[in-house]
């Protein structure tokens, strides 16, 4: 469930305290095109770079890069700047970026070439003039690259999203080596991933804190990479080499200081004072909630921070003048044991940091960084202040009162709304004086206050909408809350009407599986759908079990050995090992098959959802199975196996194959699931990028949307660029139009419930019918749901998927665009196609048709419904904004109960001039 792009730092530049080393890539000051064009050589289709005026710090011009891509089949705008670069210091690529019309461009990327292959970052954007900085470990590893000391080309590239022309523009290309590096451990596979996530968690810390920052990797340290910087943080390196821990030895000796989390290596413990380290693994709930932190001398050092943790090292001291300023402690208050250790080299913490209490771990981070390089507090100080205005899109306070003055006046939340106002002018104030007076610790409490008084201003400016998905994901299966009984009356309280919790994977399951082997969950905590439903009919919650298909990343030992045994198994173009089952393997396709529809007998669930209903990526599966199934389906034997697939001239029809298998399982679970209880919803998690993840993994989820195999959708809309959200939400709901209800995902685990709230203004705006926010913890039920409950969720909903089946149909329909309607007035032709599928019988169904705008406030009365199987033409005339033609009415069953119902189409927009 966890998909998202690469992590971008938008940062927003004051005047930092702290220094870094600035190596130009280039400044872009070429004396004409022609020079600009000969230093970037165009490829793949796309036209001569261009100059344009650009006045900044580093000259006046800026190059330019068309975007035609409404000529021929352009993927990307590509283009390459020979010539050598030494850049293994450089912990971060930072550079200035415009764009004119964001719609049309699915993704930027920037790459630097070396050995044999590539390290590459993507970054989201939005209209206009950005800086845009990106750390080392943004960037992903494309076939065989050598070191970044032998870098010998740079490459852009804008990738098309849609067929429209634009055109973006770079400048001022540089490579900085900041005082602070993170450094990304490189760990075996099975730790990998978990090593990557600390450094990315790290860095989402000091981004928020204003802390400018490289990332590096073991490797970078390796090299030398660690030289002239002052502070290097190891968020989890659990396999540094010798060279590399020589590196680190030398660096500290130079004076450098090192914070490291968890695995440590010995010749390091001396370095950092440790006597000894105890492993203590986790034996009850609570052992390890909390780090309970006491140092005078450490500036703004938080009481305590949550941790969660699931097993700890406890430390002692030794030399290098090293203390304890923390301990271990369960969720009663008891101490465990000393946890966290400082000394006059540095700082050592017996576990990664969770992801649990970001506001007290970043307070931590702040304390022990201000320490060893006191000029963080100022540069941490002023960039509080700077950013404390920016609530949702509104980047400064004159933004967001232009929001709130025609949105609450008149109303019941005018007279918070100006409260809240006030108390932001004091806390400014406040912040400015102290900021005056280099108070900094204080400056940021006061920073705090001022964006609490002007988000609370914003929260209650949101209205409910009467008919809206309001959902959650959750990934332990547990709740996270106590029990189910606890997380239900949660979401209730919130205003939220639906969850969908991970049950199963495709080898382990968290309840009474007669397929699965039982989770460790479910041999401690029993049956979780049981649990999780019986809760959610209490709370008239829906509850939509989740399944991982096809991964067996935390299948039992013996399960994925004995898949390994009868060749069940994935397997990449080179024939390496893919832990993930082979979706074209009968008996693979059978089990998936199966454990589907058990849940579906065995308990009285609103629907299932699939999730990683996909391959893992575009290099598998090239198994000995899937060349024999593959040349049957093909009719002929594939000479160059597995190369005519994987690139050659069978490369399409590949992919279409691979598309093919895993819809023929969603198609099958759902024929089977309705036929078993024809109420219940099909629905997925799916990847954001259609169509690319058609063919990167094999997901051709408009086509199941199309087909009717789903019942709703939730793409995973993950991203903390509300202009990429807002062109994902409009480029699928273009493509699903109103054949079934599209549910936005979004990414509330890597931005703050402000931007959360706006967001899903944002896909409202674009045509979703609800939200599904990743992931439900304890962070969002205690933090989260009380701000979106003072606005956006405040009051009840009904949920879009259970009314009758209403079509729209407008002479735009076969566009996969938003429709920008160019006539004076458009004619929408309703169809009462069927009244559903229900858990009760429907005797009548009555209503109306209304023009609503994207709140669901209803504009104009259009006419009454038609009958079941028949239809009616309404016609909308031009109006402002965005509106939807809505179905709005009453089924009523048999047995008397009346169900409200809303169906909407998908979204319209009036050409100006139209």
């Amino acid at each position: 469930m966890r998909s998202i792009q690469t992590v971008v730092s938008l940062m927003l530049l004051v005047g930092y305290a702290m220094a870094a080393e600035v190596q130009t890539i280039d400044d872009f000051e070429y004396a004409d095109a022609a020079a600009a064009d000969a230093a970037w050589e165009a490829s793949q289709g796309a036209p001569p770079a261009e100059l344009m005026p650009h006045e900044s710090a580093g000259g006046k011009t800026a190059m330019k890069l068309p975007c035609p891509f409404t000529q021929g089949d352009i993927p990307r705008s590509c283009y390459d700047r020979k010539g050598p670069l030494n850049l293994l210091r450089a912990g971060a690529i930072a550079f200035d970026f415009y764009v004119d019309d964001p719609a049309p461009i699915s993704y930027c990327s920037i790459y630097f070439h070396t050995g044999n292959g590539w390290f590459a970052a993507s970054f989201g954007f939005t209209r206009g003039w950005q800086h845009v900085v990106l750390g080392k470990g943004a960037f992903r590893i494309e076939e065989k690259p050598g070191g970044w000391d032998q870098v010998d080309t740079v490459r852009i590239s804008a990738w098309k999203g849609q067929t429209q022309d634009t055109f973006c523009a770079f400048d001022n290309l540089e490579a900085r080596t900041e005082d602070l590096a993170v450094v990304r451990g490189l760990a075996p596979d099975g730790e990998n991933e978990t090593a990557r996530r600390c450094a990315e968690q790290l860095g989402g810390y000091l981004d928020k804190l204003g802390l400018p920052y490289g990332i590096l990797t073991d490797k970078d340290v390796e090299g030398g990479a660690l030289a002239g910087q002052k502070l290097a943080i190891f968020g989890y390196s659990p396999s540094l080499t010798p060279e590399a821990v020589a590196k680190v030895q030398e660096f500290v000796a130079g004076g450098g200081k090192v914070m490291v989390f968890y695995s440590i290596p010995d010749p390091l413990r001396a370095l950092l004072g440790i006597s000894s380290l105890t492993y203590m693994p986790k034996e009850r709930d609570g052992q390890f909630a909390q780090v309970a932190l006491d140092a005078k001398d450490l500036t703004g050092l938080p009481a305590s921070m949550r941790q969660d943790s699931w097993n700890v090292n406890t430390v002692q001291p030794g030399g290098q003048n090293a203390r304890v300023i923390g301990t271990w402690q369960d969720a009663a208050g008891q101490v465990i044991g000393p946890g966290v250790l400082l000394s006059d080299n540095g700082v050592y913490m017996g576990h990664i940091l969770t992801d649990a209490d970001a506001e007290n771990k970043q307070a931590f981070l702040l304390s022990v960084i201000g320490h060893f390089l006191p000029a963080a507090w100022q540069t941490a100080a002023e960039v509080s202040v700077s950013r404390a205005q920016a609530v949702g899109p509104y980047r400064t306070q004159a933004e967001l009162s232009a929001f709130l003055q025609p949105q609450t006046t008149g109303t019941p939340q005018a007279a918070r709304v100006k409260a809240s106002l006030a108390e932001a002018a004091q806390a400014e104030a406040k912040a400015e004086r102290l900021l005056t007076a280099k108070e900094y610790p204080e400056v940021l409490t006061a920073a705090r206050q001022l964006h609490e008084s002007l988000m609370a201003a914003y929260l209650v400016a949101h209205t409910p909408r009467t008919a809206e998905f309001r959902a959650v994901w959750n990934h332990s299966g547990t709740g996270d809350c106590g029990t189910w009984d606890d997380a239900m009356r949660r979401l209730k309280d919130a205003g939220f009407n639906a969850v969908v919790p991970n049950m199963w994977w495709g080898g382990v399951a968290h309840y009474d599986s007669k397929l699965l082997p039982h989770s460790a969950t479910f041999d401690q905590k029993g049956d979780q759908i049981a649990q999780c439903v019986a809760a959610g009919k209490k709370y008239g919650i829906e509850v939509h079990p989740w399944k991982v298909n096809w991964n067996l990343s935390t299948a039992p030992a013996s399960f994925v050995a004995q898949m390994r045994t009868e060749k069940r198994l994935q397997a990449n173009y080179k024939g390496e090992e893919e832990a993930w089952l082979c979706p074209s393997h009968p008996a693979n396709y059978q089990l998936e098959l199966d454990t589907m529809l058990e849940v579906v007998r065995n308990y009285d669930v609103d629907g299932v959802h699939f999730d990683y209903i996909r391959y893992p990526h575009g290099d598998v599966c090239y198994c000995d199975g899937c060349r024999e199934r593959f040349e049957a389906a093909h009719g002929a034997k594939v000479a160059n196996w597995p190369l005519d697939c994987y690139s050659g001239p069978l490369k399409d029809e590949y992919r279409d194959w691979r598309c093919g298998n895993i819809t023929r399982l969603v198609k099958a679970t759902s024929e089977a699931a309705h036929k078993l209880k024809p109420y219940l919803k099909i629905s997925a998690a799916v990847f954001s990028d259609y169509p690319g993840c058609r063919t990167s993994v094999g997901q051709d989820w408009v086509s199941w949307c199309r087909e009717g195999y789903l019942d709703f959708v939730c793409p995973m809309n993950y991203t903390d660029n509300d202009t990429r959200l807002e062109n994902l939400v409009a480029n699928q709901v273009s493509r699903v139009g109103s054949r079934v209800p599209l549910y936005s995902g979004i990414g509330a685990f890597i931005i703050p419930d402000d931007q959360a709230v706006g967001q899903l203004e944002i896909a409202r705006a674009n045509g979703a019918d609800g939200f599904i926010l990743f992931n439900m913890g304890t962070t969002l039920a205690e933090q989260g749901f009380p701000r979106f409950v003072q606005g956006i969720t405040s009051a009840p909903a009904i949920l879009p998927h259970n009314g009758p089946e209403v079509r729209f149909v407008t002479m735009y329909d076969a566009e996969e665009k938003p429709i920008r309607v160019t006539e004076a007035a458009l004619k929408v032709t309703v169809e009462l196609a069927s009244t559903g599928r229900h858990r009760k019988e429907i005797a009548a169904v009555t209503g109306k048709l209304e023009l609503q705008d994207t709140t669901g406030k209803a504009l104009a009365q259009l006419g009454p419904l038609p009958k079941v199987g028949e239809k009616t033409d309404v016609t909308v005339t031009k109006q402002p904004g965005t509106v939807r033609v809505a179905a709005v009415g009453t089924m009523t069953c048999k047995d008397g109960t009346a169900l409200p119902f809303v169906v909407r189409s998908r979204p319209y927009n009036f050409a100006a001039g139209g």
